[in-house]
């Protein structure tokens, strides 16, 4: 049987649902995602899906904005179903910062896998606020064992930053983390990439709580990132000595950290600065580890989201029926009104395909053999054999 993919993108589920349901053309869903800005319930959106397609899994998240290969969009919904010869089990596990393994094994279950659909890929959404985002992947890929790909990403709430919500029909939860466990019989394509390079370092972080980094070698880590930066940031119209409030979100989102993970870095975004220096990162960083200062322009973002979809497509070598995005809503920051072209560039390099996603709070995209799992300003594109 064929994998077929339809998309939808709307300001209202409704209007939503019949996009989907003209693209699937007939054809009954295995699975359905949802991503919905906080503007729509997500409760809400995740019974409305469930009525309209009872015979599939249904699964979601609230979101920092939402996406297909027609169009991004604010305060909208974006729907991805997925038809063909899959099985599928979704599953939900609250609590997560008090007990993130009883979280992602809840979620998990234990459904053994059929000899007929020897592969598998899991699709995991979270709650980014928990600050365990990585803890969680970790465990997923530890209870899942090394050959099943990891994708997935952190809820949003349009930058509030108040609740993120994850669920399926008929429970939704902040503190929670949701998956999909998709078998197939054959495999899916994983892609990730960034748009950033070092820039200077590397710097150990001497004292860090959480997601707050306070001193790198000693000096308070603001200190720091504006030495790192300052010729950089002064040939591009900024002085980080005298940013005023208002600058120092686009001035950080320029300028990350990274984290080295072999050849490559995993991105870590500053979002804020405290008055004693420190700087307030979207997830955790361990005191003692080493990282960059990173820099990225925006046509780096463009050529990076590319580059994710062209190895989602080597990975998973088959013709594409359709894929996944999750892309991180600090690259929207960066791209401002060129994000679409980020987008036109991963359907392009796909042949078209259709294509659904969200900007998200964090990126997830583990591989076998792979320990990274947890991204920022990263674009993961995971394809569906056709």
């Amino acid at each position: 049987m064929p994998t077929h993919i339809a998309t939808a993108l709307a300001p209202r589920v409704e209007a939503a649902l019949d996009t989907l349901v003209q693209g699937l053309a007939r054809r009954a869903p295995e699975l359905v995602l949802a991503f919905a800005s906080p503007a729509h319930p997500l409760a809400a959106v995740l019974e409305a899906v469930g009525e309209r397609f009872p015979g599939a899994r249904v699964m979601g998240a609230s979101s920092a904005g939402e996406f297909s290969e027609r169009a991004e969009a604010k305060g909208a919904i974006s729907l991805f179903a997925l038809a063909g010869d899959f099985q599928i089990e979704t599953g939900i596990g609250e609590g997560l910062s008090a007990d993130p393994e009883a979280a992602v094994r809840a979620a998990l279950g234990n459904t053994p896998r059929a000899g007929d659909h020897p592969c598998e890929t899991v699709i995991l959404l979270l709650d980014p606020l928990t600050g365990r985002g990585e803890e969680a992947t970790l465990l997923a890929a530890s209870l899942l064992g090394p050959d099943v790909p990891l994708a997935g990403g952190a809820a949003g709430d349009d930058l509030a930053m108040a609740s993120c919500l994850v669920g399926l029909p008929g429970r939704t939860l902040s503190d929670a983390v949701v998956t999909a466990r998709i078998r197939s019989r054959r495999p899916l394509g994983l892609g990730v990439a960034h748009g950033h390079v070092p820039l200077a370092g590397p710097y150990r972080v001497t004292r860090a709580e959480g997601s707050v980094i306070y001193e790198l070698d000693g000096k308070p880590a603001f200190e720091v990132w504006a030495d790192a930066t300052q010729a950089d940031a002064r040939a591009r119209g900024m002085d980080p000595r005298s940013l005023q409030p208002e600058q120092l979100g686009s001035f950080l989102l320029q300028y990350e950290a990274g984290l080295a993970t072999g050849d490559d870095f995993k991105v870590r975004a500053p979002l804020s600065r405290n008055d004693d220096g420190s700087l307030n990162f979207a997830c955790g960083v361990a005191q003692g580890a080493q990282l960059h200062v990173m820099q990225g322009r925006p046509e780096a973002q463009i050529t990076s989201a590319r580059r994710a979809a062209a190895r989602a497509r080597e990975n998973l070598k088959d013709s594409v029926a359709g894929a996944l995005v999750f892309d991180c809503i600090c690259r929207n920051l960066i791209l401002g009104e060129s994000f679409k072209e980020a987008l036109s560039q991963i359907s392009a390099e796909l042949g078209d395909a259709p294509l659904a996603g969200f900007e998200t709070y964090g990126e997830i995209a583990l591989t076998a053999g792979d320990l990274s799992g947890f991204h920022n300003t990263t674009s993961v594109v995971l394809a569906f054999p056709r």
